[in-house]
């Protein structure tokens, strides 16, 4: 009974991780100087295939626009 609460709990926890991640990337995708049909591509990437769509955006995706002050 205790693993499978363990068990549960560490699946929402890298659960709740993953979506932090996702939501993340994909808010730096929208920041990024891609045009709208890039962009909707690498979010879809992101949604589809969160963890490796991450790290592919991150690898090959444009890079996000510095603000300036």
């Amino acid at each position: 009974m205790l693993d499978t609460i363990i068990a549960l709990d560490t699946r929402w926890v890298l659960a709740a991780l993953l979506l932090a991640i996702d939501i993340w990337s994909i808010g730096l995708i929208i920041r990024s100087r891609a045009d709208r049909r890039e962009t909707l591509l690498w979010i879809g990437v992101v949604l589809l295939v969160p963890v490796f769509g991450c790290i592919f955006w991150y690898a090959l995706g444009p890079k996000p626009v510095a603000r300036s002050s």
